[in-house]
């Protein structure tokens, strides 16, 4: 059964946390490459989608946005097999030059989608400027990945289902929404009203209630991830999470959708044969 990782950054979040939350990479880049690598076969994953980092420092505007896609794509062609499906990232505050980013990422870079961070990046997830990079996105039929923590207002998951309503056409993924109790069952609330979300099941909520709701809606609408995102939170063995799903009574078929049909799904990728 194919186990893909939907949440895996590059870089860190130093730049953004508080003193008491941030770390710094203490890794070289080749260092993280093959830690990120051994980590991946240790927990029985065998790829991940990436995507970059959204604390990222922005002295020079969108040309740092550029470089961090860049980095992104670069990563994936280093390791095509682990890696095969790479995200970027634009800046809402960049306005209408955002959508020639996003076309230099899909015609030159080659990457599969967008994603955002918004309490990273400093605005809603539903202001305005996200409208026209999601026509673009549609246009361009890239998938947009979007972060809703239970910790941000910013990010507040019903932000991102006004988007999906307005946006039928496209199907969304969104990282982060089990990161606490009561938002992990709003967020099930939500799925049931809104068949263009996709839903991490990946954070430090209950299994429990995701494998209760799968019961009864179907499991084409959830994902995996691994709950190694960063770099600095490189761990060993099976995840917890991955365990609870292999271990659950749900038929072969339920945990392979989860585990990674979905994800293959989404990203307009071939079933694995």
């Amino acid at each position: 059964m194919e186990v893909i990782d939907t949440h895996q950054h590059i870089g860190d979040l130093s730049d953004a946390l508080g003193d008491f939350e941030a770390h710094t990479l203490t890794l070289s880049p080749d260092e993280e490459f093959t830690n990120r690598v051994e980590t991946l076969k240790a927990a029985g994953i065998d790829w991940a989608v990436i995507q970059p980092a959204h604390s990222y420092l922005r002295p020079n505007g969108i040309k740092d946005t550029m470089a961090v896609n860049d980095a992104v794509a670069a990563y994936r062609e280093r390791d095509p097999q682990h890696f095969p499906i790479a995200l970027g990232t634009v800046e809402p505050s960049h306005g209408e030059r955002s959508l020639e980013e996003i076309d230099r990422c899909k015609h030159e870079l080659g990457l599969n989608g967008m994603s955002w961070h918004h309490r990273f990046q400093g605005c809603f997830i539903d202001n305005k400027w996200m409208r026209p990079i999601l026509r673009r996105m549609a246009d361009l039929e890239m998938t947009p990945v979007i972060h809703t923590n239970s910790e941000s207002k910013l990010e507040a998951s019903w932000r991102l289902q006004k988007l999906a309503f307005e946006f039928p056409e496209l199907t969304f993924l969104s990282l982060d929404a089990f990161f606490s109790y009561e938002e992990g069952l709003a967020a099930l609330h939500l799925a049931e009203r809104t068949p263009n979300i996709m839903w991490d099941a990946g954070g430090p909520g209950g299994w429990g209630s995701i494998e209760a709701w799968v019961r009864n809606n179907g499991s084409e609408k959830i994902t995996f991830s691994s709950g190694l995102s960063y770099a600095a939170n490189r761990g060993s063995g099976r995840p917890r999470l991955l365990n609870a799903i292999l271990r659950s009574s749900l038929s072969d078929d339920d945990k392979a959708n989860i585990l990674g049909r979905n994800t293959r799904r989404l990203f307009r990728m071939p079933p694995k044969e």
